[in-house]
């Protein structure tokens, strides 16, 4: 992130903002000072200075923030859960995995159906913004992708070895998420709306909504169970304990980023895509 940053600054670093209608406003500094008789307000050559007021419009936003908060009610109860069972006996272990192997499939199945949905139903009929907001986060979206690629083939190749269906179906599904949530966030970032009616219905608010919220889900449930300690962890058996924990900490640190990346871009998109293109 801090490296993101200081890209953002030595790009903008030279660049001259241009004034409409090219006014020269050299004098300002030297006006300031100059006032109305009957007005307190200073006189800056046809330039009038006003205080900048920060707003948002949270219209159409209602219905994906409460899905998505019980998403994320699940998802804490769900942790609390799963650090319960790893303290428990060898059953209530099993217990607890599986509660926790449900829950992230629900997550991710509720998340592949909202981008779906609302890709071909509203996005792909809204208006295309050529100017998008920064390359930068199509650049972090994709830094992370060979991190997903390595984990998920590395989980797979152990859960497939032992047998394991309902890991395989699960790793599955998280790779088939990222491969369809990473090109519509970077095809939302290029959206907008022209058009008023679109401005006033917002089509889509919902679904974007509610992907940030679950996307925050995501990161904080992936964010515990690094912290946690599994006990019957089969990739430590297949690949050894040196071994894995090397793929474990190259991988897994770019994959939490990525949900909370997803989650900023996704908030971008929730202010950028439905006002008039820039």
């Amino acid at each position: 992130m801090a490296a993101g940053i200081l890209y953002v600054i030595w790009h903008n670093i030279g660049h001259q903002n241009e004034h409409v209608g090219g006014e020269d406003h050299s004098d300002d500094e030297a006006s300031a000072g100059t006032t109305d008789l009957h007005s307190n307000a200073p006189i800056h050559s046809g330039v009038v200075s006003s205080n900048m007021f920060l707003s948002a419009d949270c219209r159409s936003s209602n219905k994906g923030f409460f899905a998505g908060m019980v998403a994320l009610l699940i998802a804490i109860v769900n942790i609390i859960l799963h650090f319960i069972s790893i303290s428990s006996d060898d059953g209530m272990i099993q217990v607890g995995k599986y509660i926790n192997v449900g829950t992230v499939m629900g997550l991710l199945l509720s998340m592949m159906i909202a981008v779906v949905w609302a890709y071909f139903v509203y996005f792909r009929k809204m208006d295309v913004n050529h100017h998008p907001i920064s390359l930068l986060d199509d650049a972090l979206l994709f830094i992370c992708m060979p991190a997903f690629f390595l984990y998920i083939i590395a989980s797979l190749a152990a859960t497939t070895f032992y047998g394991n269906i309902v890991y395989v179906i699960v790793h599955i599904m998280m790779i088939v998420q990222v491969l369809i949530q990473t090109p519509f966030i970077i095809d939302g970032l290029r959206r907008c709306c022209n058009s008023q009616s679109l401005r006033k219905r917002k089509p889509g608010r919902e679904l974007i909504t509610f992907l940030i919220v679950v996307n925050v889900a995501m990161w904080i449930s992936e964010t515990f169970e690094v912290k946690s300690v599994d006990k019957q962890d089969l990739r430590y058996d297949f690949y050894g304990k040196g071994l894995w924990s090397i793929i474990k900490h190259v991988t897994v640190p770019l994959i939490v980023f990525y949900r909370f990346h997803a989650s900023v871009c996704l908030v971008d998109i929730w202010q950028s895509a439905y006002e008039i293109g820039d």
